[in-house]
C-alpha cells in the first residue's frame, strides 16, 4: 500500500498517541515532532486520545499513524472514528497499521529483548479476543512471556529472576513508574535513544 502512495510530494502525518491526562504529549516526543516535520518538508500532526479533536486547516491529504503498540479498543474504536471524523470533515484521509504490528517495529522489540537478556513482555490489561491473538502472536515472534501488568506484583518479573521486563509502553506512565518504584531497571521505549531514533527514521521514511 505504502507503494501506491510515493508521489513526489510528502504526505501531512497525523500521529494518533495515547496521551497523558489532560490531552498533554509525552515530553520525549515534543522534541522531534519539529524537525521531523522540517526533514519530511510536510506537516506533522499529533492528536492525542486523552485530547480535544484537532482542528485541521481545510482539505488535508493525511497519514493517519496510529503510535499504538496493541489492537485494543484504541486501535479498533477509536482509531476508525478518527479516520471518519476526518473524511467527513473532507480530508483526504488513508490510516496506516498500528504501530506495534510493523515488521520493523517487532524485529527491534526482539533486539531489545535480546540484547536486555529480558524474559517477560509487560503491558497494560487488555480483553479477550484480537488482543489475546496479537499477545500469542508477539510471544512466538519475541520469545518473551507476555505479563499483565495487573497481574500480581509486577516485580515478580523483575530482579528476583536476574531479568527485567520489557515494559510495552511508549512513553513513561503509570507501569513503568511502578517498575522504577520497585526498583527495575525497565524503562519506556522512547527512554531509549535507539527506539526514538528508529521511530523518528520510520515516521521519516513513510510517502
Amino acid at each position: 500500500m505504502l507503494r501506491k502512495l510515493r508521489s513526489r510530494d510528502p504526505w501531512p502525518l497525523l500521529l494518533v498517541i495515547h496521551g497523558h491526562s489532560g490531552g498533554m504529549l509525552p515530553p520525549l516526543l515534543k522534541p522531534w515532532l519539529e524537525p521531523l516535520a522540517e526533514r519530511r518538508g510536510a506537516p506533522v500532526w499529533v492528536q492525542a486520545l486523552t485530547a480535544e479533536p484537532l482542528l485541521l486547516p481545510p482539505d488535508q491529504r493525511l497519514l493517519l499513524v496510529p503510535l499504538l503498540l496493541t489492537p485494543g479498543s484504541h486501535v479498533r474504536d477509536d482509531i476508525p472514528a478518527i479516520r471518519d471524523r476526518l473524511r467527513g470533515a473532507g480530508h483526504q484521509v488513508v490510516p496506516l497499521p498500528f504501530l506495534g504490528a510493523w515488521g520493523t517495529w517487532l524485529e527491534h522489540l526482539s533486539q531489545l529483548a535480546s540484547a536486555a537478556k529480558c524474559s517477560t513482555l509487560l503491558h497494560h490489561p487488555l480483553r479477550q479476543g484480537v488482543a489475546d491473538r496479537y499477545l500469542a502472536t508477539l510471544q512466538r515472534r519475541l520469545a518473551l512471556t507476555p505479563l499483565s501488568s495487573s497481574t500480581g506484583p509486577i516485580c515478580q518479573s523483575g530482579p528476583a529472576a536476574g531479568q527485567d521486563p520489557l515494559p510495552l509502553a511508549l512513553a513513561p506512565n503509570r507501569m513503568t513508574a511502578q517498575l522504577q518504584d520497585a526498583g527495575i531497571a525497565a524503562p519506556a521505549l522512547l527512554e531509549r535513544p535507539a527506539t526514538r531514533d528508529l521511530l523518528f527514521n520510520l515516521l521519516l521514511n513513510l510517502p
